[in-house]
């Protein structure tokens, strides 16, 4: 998957500019009063000392004098008073345009993006590159889009205003200006395409560095850190991160330093030529003394103009780079969503593997040719050692992931074909990496059901074994969960938060029910249960469930063990024993920790 897909800044400037409007259209109107303030104020500006020095030098009135002063001070006033609304009200629709509406995107694209995409490396990058855009609102990242637009506008207009000005003065003048901008510029892009280059660097230095910063600080590795005396080793980790982090981040500033030298360099020579030329006209008696003042502020507003082009040019180019970043984020596929087949089912469902292979990275199967039929409502387990396959088998079954080759049919519907949407809704599952929400209880059970069946969502609590842990809180199943950031909230513990997810499953109450490790972090006799109610849990439902101990296997219609990148044995428990195969001998070395000596 090819994720480079280029958008030019006409195109970025269409997006970033209907997204805004559609937004807040009064305040988007309203910033672009920005620009007409600035150009006056600077022109008012650099006509006083004209309007001053003429004034004394063909005295009239104090009247005439003072009326012209006024007006021009007037002029900045209203233009000052203009630029500083028109800039607060940038500042906050741009703030609120990244914080409501493009972070809004972000969420939802990541909650829509094909899962295989979304975990793949460059939907990594590319998701990081994107959050990182987000993150500077209107102080960098893809908050300044519009703000370095409209300064780029301003100077651009500035500079033709002031150029047309001094060109009447002598031709070297503008000739000198235009040859020293086309340095600048070309120093600056070359320099904003090395750092562009540098942006996959910094995503995944960044990435190190955000898993220390927030993987090493909450409650479930604070007991690690102290029991292991991991500290001393996260602080040598961090550090090797923070140098990664340093070696990228002086490789930009060099970059940087580099634009800014070449530019005082240029500077300098430019302002020294200019001015010897309006020094030799003003000895010449070709212009008079307020027009000198005049034009030489026009030079140095001219000089500004070109510095601000030159720095605003490599500014705007970054924030387009960012616009780009973000809309390729946007463009990654989402999981199908256009199919004309439907998956809609009544019951539970038989299930097929046909010659199903996968691979992560195009070259190592972990599965190859995998075939198996699974009738409806039948109860298989999956075993196996670790690295199997057999979380990714689940995941393929989910449609989360797609088949290198072969295909897997849902009630001879090929997943394939039909939307995620349509899978999602036909499987719950426990899968073994799965977050609690910062909402209460019932909210991390029935999630986004809107009509929420108070009875049932009863019986699955106390089916799961929560019913007494529910009853022991002040606030029952209403309870915040996630303590550190809700108020009044809980923390559960691992074989509450398994028991919870379960309930999850069960309430969805799809008729395919996948259940991947789901009684790992349980104490026995919590873990026994679910065993004796599992029958009960998958009730009406073609089942998967996936363990690590063999014994919890046995109440299921089939056993199929995962070896090699294939299916090595399939069978129930006592034909795999009788077999004395890789099940019997995997059985018998746990068992025997179970057993008297």
């Amino acid at each position: 998957m090819d994720n480079k897909k280029m958008y030019g800044i006409l195109s970025n400037l269409h997006f970033y500019c209907k997204e805004s409007f559609n937004f807040r259209k009064l305040g988007f109107i309203l910033s672009w009063f920005l620009v007409p303030a600035r150009i006056m104020k600077s022109l008012a500006s650099i006509f006083i000392s004209k309007i001053v020095i003429d004034s004394i030098e063909s005295f009239r009135s104090e009247y005439t004098f003072l009326v012209n002063i006024i007006i021009v001070t007037a002029v900045i006033a209203v233009a000052s008073v203009v630029e500083l609304l028109s800039k607060n009200t940038m500042e906050h629709n741009m703030n609120s345009f990244v914080l409501i509406r493009l972070n809004k995107l972000w969420i939802e694209k990541v909650s829509t993006m094909d899962y295989e995409v979304f975990t793949s490396e460059i939907g990594k990058q590319s998701t990081s590159k994107a959050r990182m855009t987000l993150e500077g609102t209107t102080r960098w990242g893809i908050g300044t889009y519009i703000p370095r637009l409209l300064e780029l506008l301003t100077s651009f207009i500035g500079f033709i205003i002031y150029g047309v000005m001094l060109v009447y003065v002598h031709p070297l003048v503008l000739v000198a200006l235009l040859i020293t901008y086309a340095i600048n510029m070309a120093v600056t892009l070359h320099a904003e395409k090395k750092k562009q280059m540098l942006k996959g660097d910094v995503a995944k230095a960044d990435r190190k560095m955000n898993y220390f910063a927030y993987n090493t600080r909450g409650l479930s590795i604070a007991k690690d850190i102290r029991v292991y005396s991991m500290r001393e080793w996260i602080k040598q980790m961090a550090t090797m991160a923070r140098l990664d982090k340093k070696n990228v981040d002086d490789k930009v500033h060099n970059y940087q330093v580099f634009v800014l030298t070449i530019n005082g360099i240029i500077v300098l020579l430019r302002d020294g030529i200019v001015y010897s030329i309006l020094i030799w006209l003003a000895l010449k008696g070709n212009i008079t003394i307020g027009n000198f003042a005049l034009y030489a502020a026009a030079v140095n507003g001219l000089g500004d103009w070109l510095a601000q082009i030159t720095t605003g040019v490599g500014a705007f180019r970054e924030a387009d780079n960012n616009v780009t970043d973000f809309r390729q984020f946007l463009s990654l596929p989402d999981g199908k969503t256009d199919s004309k087949e439907k998956l809609e089912l009544v019951a539970a469902p038989g299930i097929e593997l046909d010659n199903v292979s996968f691979s992560y990275d195009g070259e190592n199967k972990v599965l190859d040719n995998v075939s198996l039929k699974v009738k409806p409502g039948e109860k298989i387990a999956v075993v196996g050692s670790n690295g199997a396959g057999k979380t990714t088998l689940i995941k393929l079954i989910c449609g989360l992931l797609h088949p290198t080759g072969g295909q897997i049919l849902i009630d001879g519907i090929p997943v394939s074909s039909v939307d995620q949407e349509d899978c999602s809704k036909a499987i719950s599952a426990v899968f073994q990496d799965s977050a609690l929400l910062p909402v209460s209880i019932k909210s991390n059970i029935v999630m986004n059901d809107k009509k929420i069946e108070e009875d049932r969502l009863e019986r699955v609590v106390t089916l799961v074994g929560l019913n007494e842990k529910i009853a022991s809180l002040q606030m029952g199943i209403e309870t915040p969960l996630v303590k550190h950031i809700t108020e009044n909230g809980t923390e559960f513990s691992g074989g509450e938060v398994q028991k919870l997810l379960l309930a999850r499953a069960i309430y969805k109450n799809s008729p395919v029910l996948i259940l991947d490790e789901p009684t790992a972090a349980m104490d026995p006799i919590a873990e026994q249960n679910v065993y004796l109610k599992y029958n009960e849990l998958s009730k009406d439902k073609t089942a998967f469930f996936i363990s690590h101990r063999l014994s919890s296997t046995r109440f299921c219609d089939r056993i199929i063990l995962i070896d090699g990148g294939g299916i090595r044995e399939v069978g129930t428990h006592d034909e795999l024993m009788n077999k004395g195969g890789l099940y019997h001998d995997m059985y018998m070395i746990q068992s025997k920790y179970y057993q008297e000596e």
